[in-house]
């Protein structure tokens, strides 16, 4: 994932409202489409309390605004980007971010409150697969405590094997899983597929029935998920795999 300056990420950072939204402020974006955007910062050594305090004063400022879209926020628990903040907004359609509310004054707000205390660390797009996953818990604005994350690179031409895969996995869910969302990158990322499982805590890994890819397949009795496990091998590229706990207190859902 490319770094960006802080300009870039700044000015990506101005969310978009769709027409309709711009006509009518009070109208709900939630779960209207499938885009989802996703933001990392660093804070700077010594200058987390200060970052989520001056993000917390932005926030108000999104929502004294009108914002008609919802921003979510985590701090990544583990992996290689322990440590790193992640905002994202979901569930609204791509055209949503073509429009912005007071651009000139979200931008000021922000090089007030949140860019002094922060690196920037990635900017990525992606939309929502609805057909490979079986929930949408983030378009529908009600997010989990936790996220299992999972970010798969996959090699040109092996999308159909790879997708194959998932289908089976996800068939072989029992109807008490936590919902898996699935994610294809638009911009900004590697070609491949993000992963994210909603999370209560640390008892959902006492789980085997499908926490991750592997898993599903490997508790699926349909008869050619051992094929298709093996065609991963050949199929993926790397996968990377982190928590993010999810932060209310960073967050902003509109009123529905």
């Amino acid at each position: 994932m490319r770094l960006l300056s802080a300009c870039l990420l700044l000015a990506a950072l101005l969310p978009g409202v769709p027409a309709a939204s711009a006509a009518n402020p009070a109208a709900s974006t939630r779960d209207s489409g499938d885009a989802a955007h996703l933001f990392g910062y660093w804070p700077k050594p010594g200058q987390r309390a200060a970052f989520d305090e001056g993000y917390r004063r932005h926030l108000v400022w999104h929502r004294q605004a009108g914002d008609p879209l919802v921003w979510y926020g985590w701090y990544v628990s583990d992996g290689q980007r322990a440590g790193m903040f992640v905002d994202g907004s979901f569930g609204a359609p791509f055209a949503a971010f073509d429009r912005r509310v007071d651009p000139a004054g979200d931008g000021a707000d922000a090089a007030r409150n949140v860019t002094p205390f922060v690196e920037p660390a990635l900017r990525a797009s992606y939309r929502l697969r609805r057909d490979l996953s079986s929930g949408f818990p983030l378009e529908r604005w009600q997010p989990s405590p936790r996220l299992l994350v999972t970010r798969y690179v996959v090699r040109p031409g092996a999308r159909a094997v790879f997708e194959r895969a998932v289908r089976i996995a996800r068939a072989a869910l029992p109807a008490d899983a936590p919902a898996h969302s699935w994610y294809e990158p638009v911009s900004g990322d590697a070609p491949g597929y993000l992963h994210l499982v909603a999370l209560h805590g640390w008892q959902d890994h006492d789980r085997a029935d499908g926490a991750s890819l592997e898993a599903g397949l490997a508790a699926s009795t349909d008869p050619q998920a051992a094929a298709a496990a093996a065609a991963l091998i050949a199929a993926v590229v790397s996968a990377d795999t982190e928590t993010w706990e999810y932060r209310a207190d960073l967050s902003l859902i509109p009123a529905r």
